[in-house]
């Protein structure tokens, strides 16, 4: 009997973290993104990326308008390796830690605002 009490009391907060964290993806706009992915981190796709208003969430997303939201600046495991995104300098860092060891990559860079040539 507690297990059936447990599992309804945990069902409405994950539904409302699905469906916040559905809600956050959207809020990125590719053309409007602060960061643009680095070359040769995504094969053959444009990936952008947002920092959510909170600072809490790294937003990636593809010029099609698919989204999806992963922590920033804290710790997080994800298929069994350690990972944290957060900013050094202008670079947007992903670090990953697996069987050990520390792997860092430039995500992506600040993207500048260019003027239009017409």
């Amino acid at each position: 009997m507690l297990s059936v009490l447990v599992g309804v009391g945990m069902s409405v907060p994950a539904n409302a973290g699905i469906k916040e964290e559905y809600e956050r993806a959207q809020e990125c706009d590719y053309s409007k993104a602060e960061y643009g992915s680095d070359v040769g981190v995504f094969d053959e796709v444009k990936v952008r990326f947002c920092i959510s208003e909170d600072r809490r969430f790294l937003v990636y997303v593809m010029r099609s308008g698919k989204s999806w939201a992963l922590p920033f600046d804290r710790e997080y495991r994800q298929a069994g390796v350690m990972s944290l995104n957060t900013i050094e300098n202008d670079k947007l860092i992903h670090y990953a830690k697996k069987k050990g060891v520390v792997e860092r990559v430039i995500l992506g860079r600040k993207r500048i605002e260019r003027p239009v040539l017409y």
